[in-house]
């Protein structure tokens, strides 16, 4: 537990600076996290990409994740995704010239990866844009819950929620979960005021943010048990990877961005 508490504080204190900063300075510190969540699909795999095959895995997860402001110059003219769908189709190449060290799943896990994390991180960074107040409410919303469904769980659970895939979360933690982020995102919004669109809804976006945000728990719990393996990576001793940290936001930015889409 302190080993846990030690790594989390330390990693808070590296993130909430460039958080706070915004611009550059927090695009490229999400990008640094992106290629590491990249290299973790990697290693669950048993594949090396420490060679040609990460250099065009990386290109392609860039293309995705920086926002055309942040794009080199050259690059701005176009359209980033051209170049991802390039880097894919390189992949795909490779696949044949390198069939015994890299055949067609790991190519596609790594198209994915790359479209995962990609988007997921591309939609943190254009929420900091919005203004901080938008993007603490949705780290509020997704922490409170986390916090919320594991003391709950603890406390209350009885029903398992997805036993094969995490013996541990229960239905009473889910609930929990979903409270405890309304109470707190309720709280937060009365303070600060997010720019969120339609503000008496803002309630029903706190439920599905919270409900999407464990989804994204049991979906990094599932890529964990197809792979074999109890950790996404080692970066944050004991928590595992940073895709282990990022789950939760990175499934509750795709449905917070299409709310924003909708009513902002």
């Amino acid at each position: 537990m302190i080993v846990r508490i030690r790594s989390a504080v330390i990693a808070l204190a590296i993130y909430i600076p460039f958080l706070l900063i915004g611009g550059g300075y927090y695009a490229f510190a999400m990008w640094v996290i992106g290629i590491i969540g990249l290299f973790e699909f990697a290693e669950m795999q048993k594949l090396n990409i420490f060679n040609h095959i990460g250099f065009f895995s990386v290109v392609g997860l860039t293309s995705l994740l920086i926002p055309q402001m942040y794009m080199p110059e050259i690059l701005k003219q176009g359209n980033s995704e051209y170049l991802f769908y390039i880097c894919s189709l390189m992949l795909l190449v490779f696949t044949v010239f390198n069939h015994r060290k890299f055949n067609f799943a790991h190519a596609a896990i790594i198209v994915f990866a790359c479209i995962y994390i990609g988007y997921g991180f591309r939609f943190l960074i254009l929420f900091r844009e919005m203004g901080l107040e938008t993007i603490l409410y949705l780290l509020v919303v997704v922490w409170s819950t986390d916090s919320g469904a594991y003391f709950v769980g603890r406390k209350f659970g009885k029903r398992p929620l997805a036993p094969e895939i995490s013996p541990n979360k229960t239905v009473e933690g889910m609930i929990g979960g979903v409270l405890t982020a309304l109470l707190v995102s309720s709280i937060f919004v009365v303070l600060f005021q997010p720019a969120l669109g339609v503000v008496n809804q803002v309630w029903m976006l706190t439920i599905i943010v919270s409900l999407f945000g464990q989804f994204g728990d049991l979906v990094e719990s599932a890529f964990k048990r197809y792979f074999n393996v109890k950790d996404s990576g080692k970066f944050l001793p004991g928590h595992g990877g940073m895709l282990d940290r990022f789950d939760s936001l990175i499934f509750a930015s795709f449905i917070m961005m299409f709310w924003i889409n909708l009513f902002r």
